[in-house]
Parts: structure tokens; C-alpha cells; sequence
């Protein structure tokens, strides 16, 4: 019913041997072929729920299990706090490592923005590729500082992060690589995303998510 009236159909029953059922919800998804709607009738869904409860976890199962055999473009992971991020899926074993994990380890700042970087990737246009891009940086900044405990910004902590992998013994080599790549990284935030007038598409964006994933996943195992 609660479902009916948020998205504006009229409530359909019929009656069998268990008493009064309907397919409301089910015809919904089935006759809806807009991918961003598709997307918000699943956030209805989910709102109902209590995060609490032994229906949550089953029912969370059964959408992971349809979305996973359908040809959605949707991922979903959750945050501790049961929050439920959608976003376009790439690569299954990419996410579940440089997305759904990196969310787990990240401190409340950090999260919150790779999150708004994730939401601003599923509603993707140029504004939104922009904001994204500046929600990752802001997230890698907000983590390093979390990390290294200070209040520095992201040019300033890589020269912190080098100098500690370089106390800490870590090959050259590497130190080498994360300086070139944070160094491109804040060149290209700075060309695109913190002047507001970048030219970001979609490839680069999903680029953008995964390698600063892949930066704080390396940065979360070295320091601790």
C-alpha cells in the first residue's frame, strides 16, 4: 500500500487460500524500462525495510541474487550503519574490492565523500562527473588525514606518506609510483574537478574510483 502510494499507482489485490495478496510492486519493476526510475523503485523498497530484522537480511539476499542473473547495470553494497548505496556496476571482482571494502575501512569522513563521489558516478553528466571527481579527492585528502593524523592537506600528507614509507623501509620503486601517481592525481583534480570546468567522462570517472579505491586500500595496509 505504503509502496502504491509513494510512486503514485493504483493498489491492485486479489484473494487467494492465504488471504489478500498483489503484485504491485512486482509489475512495477517489471513494466518500468527508465534504468534511473528502475533505480529509485528499489530505493522504495529498501526504505521499507528494517535494517534490523530477519526479513531485511532475506530480502536483501533476494534482491542481490535478481540483480546479480538480471542485465541491470546496478551494484549495491551497504555501509555499517545499514545504509544501501546503488551504483552502476563494473567489473564484480573490482567492486567487491575497490569499492564495497574500501567503504568498510574508511573513517566517517573519508566515507561520506567517496559515497557522494558513488552517487554523483550513478546520476552521471558532466556536473556530476565533476562533483564525483571532487568527492574523491576530497575523500583520498580526508583519509590521508585520518591516517596520519593531522590536518594537512593532500599535497602537504604526501610528502608525510613518502617519508613514512621511506623510514618504514619500503622499496623505491613504489614510493616512486604512489608519488607519480598522487602527483598526476592532484594535477588532473586540479585541471577538472576544482575549477568546476573539466571534461570528465564516464571511463575516466569509473578510472577515478577505482585507482584512489586502490590508493587507500594500500594506504589502510601500510599504516595502521
Amino acid at each position: 500500500k505504503l509502496f502504491c502510494q509513494i510512486i503514485g499507482v493504483t493498489e491492485e489485490w486479489g484473494s487467494g487460500t492465504y488471504g489478500n495478496y498483489s503484485e504491485n510492486i512486482i509489475q512495477a519493476l517489471i513494466n518500468e524500462n527508465n534504468e534511473k526510475d528502475f533505480y529509485y523503485l528499489i530505493e522504495v523498497i529498501l526504505n521499507f525495510l528494517d535494517i534490523e530484522s530477519f526479513q531485511y537480511t532475506e530480502i536483501m539476499k533476494q534482491i542481490l541474487i535478481a540483480i546479480d542473473l538480471s542485465n541491470v547495470n546496478l551494484a549495491i553494497t551497504t555501509k555499517n550503519d545499514g545504509e544501501v548505496i546503488l551504483y552502476p556496476k563494473g567489473e564484480p571482482e573490482l567492486d567487491k574490492i575497490l569499492v564495497n571494502e574500501v567503504i568498510s575501512f574508511l573513517n566517517v569522513e573519508s566515507q561520506r565523500h567517496f559515497i557522494d563521489a558513488l552517487n554523483f558516478y550513478s546520476k552521471f553528466s558532466k556536473k556530476n562527473s565533476i562533483k564525483s571527481a571532487e568527492s574523491i579527492r576530497r575523500s583520498i585528502e580526508e583519509f590521508l588525514r585520518f591516517k596520519l593524523k593531522n590536518k594537512k592537506g593532500l599535497k602537504e600528507n604526501l610528502t608525510v606518506l613518502l617519508k613514512r614509507n621511506k623510514d618504514d623501509s619500503r622499496d623505491s620503486n613504489i614510493r616512486n609510483i604512489i608519488f607519480q601517481f598522487f602527483s598526476y592525481l592532484d594535477n588532473y583534480f586540479n585541471e577538472n574537478s576544482k575549477h568546476k570546468d573539466g571534461k570528465i567522462d564516464e571511463p575516466e570517472n569509473e578510472f577515478l574510483i577505482y585507482q584512489s579505491g586502490l590508493l587507500m586500500r594500500y594506504i589502510n595496509k601500510i599504516i595502521s
